[in-house]
């Protein structure tokens, strides 16, 4: 289903109610029917009038150049879709005079809501500062009503607001909104930083800038994404991005073209401990599990531990051992301080 459906009521809606009469036209609401159809919306027409009071609507509506692409039953695609004839009229959006939104009016009901709400909102954020005087958070609510002011004039309804908030929040999060092609214009040559990964070449992405295309002497390319991978700290639950939990998961989960990334990161689950006070915050991690961008666990239990060049591979039992390491150290610590106190 490609095309924007929209289902308008007849009585009341695109002309005055008059029932079983047909009233004076709405003209706005048969223009915007109009242009809205002329743009490649279909419309459906949803009304209670039936026999031959319905063929004198749909006849009235075609002298004023108005023709339906359906009548009280849903379009051909939609049929296919549900493998029938559902009793309810499927539409992006729904016109009736009965719920406050049409396009003759001065305004939605959405629309008056919304503004009703960012003005009690600007007025919490203001709390007792001066009139006048300029409040960035305000001028984000503000910012964001004219957002939805411009989605409403662009006659969405609640259904395809979502749509429209999902696309805008990919932008916001700078991710692609079509998958993104291994071609030459794709990328940029970043000579400065190549070479760090055992690479011959390196090239960062044109349209998302935190994918990287490394090439090797080999003829071999792999990609990253460093917003794709973060690690969870589990006993303090804080979250940050780890080279070595790129590297795993890297391993696990390869980038391939064409490449559309995920709205939410993979999760590392992680537990971290330091049995040395002078190898830093921490020199024994476990990546216990991944939650991946749809909810799904895997789970990885592989152990690491700080050394000279980097980090090395342990099995459980060293782990559990290096665990018990670093209990044992901060208690020593504490009773030290509880000495000196």
């Amino acid at each position: 289903m490609s095309s924007y459906i929209i289902a308008t009521d007849f009585d009341g809606t695109i002309c005055e109610n008059k029932y079983p009469e047909i009233g004076e036209p709405r003209n706005k609401t048969i223009l915007y029917l109009k242009e809205k159809q002329k743009n490649g919306a279909k419309i459906v027409l949803w009304t209670c009038r039936v026999d031959e009071l319905l063929d004198a609507a749909v006849k009235w509506c075609r002298n004023k150049g108005l023709i339906f692409d359906a009548v009280n039953e849903n379009l051909p695609e939609i049929i296919a879709e549900f493998g029938g004839d559902t009793r309810k009229i499927f539409a992006n959006e729904y016109i009736d005079d009965r719920n406050g939104k049409l396009p003759d009016e001065c305004e939605s009901g959405m629309l008056a809501w919304a503004k009703m709400e960012i003005e009690a909102a600007c007025k919490h954020e203001r709390a007792e500062a001066p009139e006048g005087e300029f409040d960035y958070g305000c001028a984000c609510y503000e910012s964001a009503l004219k957002a939805f002011e411009s989605l409403c004039e662009d006659g969405h309804s609640g259904f395809s607001i979502g749509l429209t908030k999902q696309i805008l929040n990919r932008l916001i999060d700078g991710k692609p909104l079509c998958p993104i092609e291994d071609t030459e214009e794709t990328w940029n040559h970043i000579a400065d930083t190549s070479g760090h990964r055992g690479e011959e070449a390196n090239y960062q992405c044109k349209r998302m800038s935190s994918l990287f295309k490394y090439v090797y002497t080999d003829g071999s390319v792999k990609y990253r994404d460093i917003d794709r991978f973060i690690m969870v700290e589990t006993l303090t639950d804080t979250t940050w991005h780890s080279g070595l939990v790129d590297q795993v998961l890297e391993e696990l989960y390869p980038i391939t073209m064409p490449y559309i990334p995920s709205d939410k990161p993979y999760k590392a689950m992680c537990e971290e401990y330091l049995t040395d006070r002078k190898n830093g915050d921490f020199d024994t991690v476990g990546i216990l599990k991944v939650i991946e961008p749809d909810g799904k666990t895997v789970e990885i239990n592989r152990y690491f531990k700080d050394v000279p060049n980097g980090w090395e591979e342990i099995d459980l039992e060293e782990f559990k051992n290096r665990r018990a390491m670093h209990y044992e150290r901060i208690n020593n610590e504490k009773e030290k301080n509880h000495e000196n106190n």
